[in-house]
């Protein structure tokens, strides 16, 4: 019987770490590739793409809620928000049109409100559940009104209103932008309207929740 050398004897731990080694091998090869490895960073590489599409998404999101130009409405002082009977007497409002004060108890529904006649006292109850009235001159060109449409989305009641003082006038609980017009509405009349929903959009006293339908006459 031969015996080894002390020499040429693998100890237990030696055999074992050469038997790990062999394994390691197997799975790896030299020069090959660690699929644990490649899938931690391909992991790694979908995740910072998520975030970063999400990122300029909210970027977005943010600035196209920003207004663009400068505001040009005015503040006009609160008259109050009581409840009236339809129909009857109150004292005079102090803008046109009017921005707050004695109103009725249903408010104006939203919409592109063609060739209808809505009370003002409908509108600012309107005005006071956070909803944004365009009226318009009825003598404006059939172009301009027809521009107005793109105004109507949810949160806004537009209407006929021979008492303007200018063509378009734009209304929110406590403010007023109103201004004259040409043959057309221009770009500068379409972003100084949508920067006043920006501004002042569920701005009023009353807001109705996101979602809630917006009933009324």
């Amino acid at each position: 019987m031969n015996e080894l050398s002390p020499q040429n004897e693998l100890s237990g731990k030696e055999a074992y770490e050469m038997r790990k080694a062999e394994r390691r091998g197997k799975r790896a090869p030299s020069g090959g590739s660690d699929p644990a490895r490649t899938r931690r960073i391909k992991k790694w590489s979908l995740g910072v793409a998520v975030v970063a599409i999400v990122g300029y998404l909210v970027f977005l999101i943010a600035r196209s809620m920003i207004p663009a130009g400068e505001d040009m409405s005015r503040a006009i002082p609160i008259q109050g928000d009581n409840h009236i009977p339809v129909g009857a007497t109150h004292e005079p409002y102090t803008s046109n049109p009017p921005t707050s004060g004695p109103h009725y108890a249903e408010p104006a529904r939203p919409g592109f409100r063609e060739g209808e006649t809505i009370a003002d006292e409908h509108l600012i109850h309107s005005l006071e559940h956070g909803l944004i009235w365009i009226s318009y001159r009825p003598d404006v060109l059939p172009e301009v009104a027809e521009a107005l449409k793109q105004f109507d989305n949810g949160l806004t009641v537009i209407t006929e209103r021979s008492a303007n003082d200018a063509d378009i006038a734009v209304a929110a609980w406590g403010r007023l932008d109103s201004f004259d017009v040409g043959d057309t509405l221009s770009e500068a009349d379409r972003v100084r309207i949508r920067d006043f929903l920006k501004r002042y959009t569920n701005r009023g006293p009353e807001r109705i929740p996101a979602g809630q339908r917006h009933g009324g006459v």
